[in-house]
């Protein structure tokens, strides 16, 4: 997830804020200044029973983490308003630098790559309805997020935590069936980089194999295109072949993977990275 759903910040004296997801045990650090700060944020991160630390630099900044411990783990071309992030993982405790399911990993990504298939010309099957979420919505969406994610790495079954989403600036779509949500994702775009995220994809296990969110992809793809966003991106479960043949299949580029990443489904998972340049 991104900056703007955070459920924890801590600010440092130099000025700026580190976030913070407790579910997750990580925290995300998007500016780094000197060495001596990546000492710092594994005392604050230890203080919060947090074992990992994200690093998203500048390829000027790498430099600064040689000699503190730092894994490469991606790349996301052009997140820093046009400039490429390069993601470095600190990890706290060994245990936790270990892919998980590594075999089913590994089945995921050869199917995607025999996969030739491209979205064109897409349109709903008859019955249902897709549009723009409002917040009369939130607790059926709650209810959905529910039903589907044992463990996710924000409270999205919390209809007021959806609704306070889209305050700041993420935009979620909705598909319906016969009058109720069947599916759901959302575009949170991050101003300060001139990037987006799509993310909390999720649709009912009766209506999967309809093209749901490849349609919803295609439309936020388009809604940050109009609103002039740079860079799309999308951390997909590495052991879903769903997630990563829709991101591959809209024209997303592979930028690596992220061990034992995102509280999800009852357990830590690894999560891949897919970006798409709009402009």
């Amino acid at each position: 997830m991104t900056t703007t759903r955070m459920t924890k910040r801590i600010q440092l004296s130099i000025g700026q804020t580190v976030d913070t997801e407790p579910r997750s045990r990580r925290m995300k650090v998007y500016q780094l200044h000197n060495p001596g700060m990546v000492h710092r944020l594994q005392r604050l991160a230890r203080q919060d029973d947090i074992d990992k630390i994200l690093f998203y630099v500048k390829r000027e900044q790498i430099p600064r983490l040689i000699g503190t411990g730092c894994v490469f783990e991606g790349y996301i071309h052009g997140f820093f308003r046009g400039e490429t992030a390069y993601i470095f993982s600190l990890f706290l405790n060994p245990d936790r630098n270990h892919p998980v399911s590594h075999d089913q990993q590994r089945r995921v990504m050869n199917l995607v790559k025999n996969d030739h298939k491209k979205i064109d010309g897409l349109s709903l099957p008859e019955g249902y309805v897709m549009s723009k979420a409002v917040k009369a919505d939130t607790p059926e969406m709650a209810r959905l997020y529910d039903t589907i994610f044992e463990t996710y790495p924000t409270p999205m079954n919390d209809p007021q935590y959806i609704s306070d989403m889209m305050d700041r600036q993420v935009f979620f779509s909705i598909i319906r069936y016969r009058g109720r949500i069947v599916s759901a994702c959302s575009a949170d775009l991050l101003p300060t980089f001139n990037s987006a995220e799509i993310t909390d994809c999720a649709t009912l296990p009766q209506h999967r194999n309809q093209l749901l969110l490849s349609h919803q992809f295609s439309h936020q793809v388009q809604q940050m295109r109009q609103k002039k966003v740079q860079t799309l991106f999308c951390y997909a479960r590495a052991v879903s072949a769903g997630m990563n043949l829709i991101t591959a299949r809209h024209g997303f580029t592979y930028g690596g993977r992220m061990v034992q990443n995102s509280q999800i489904a009852g357990r830590l998972e690894c999560m891949n990275i897919w970006f798409k340049q709009l402009l």
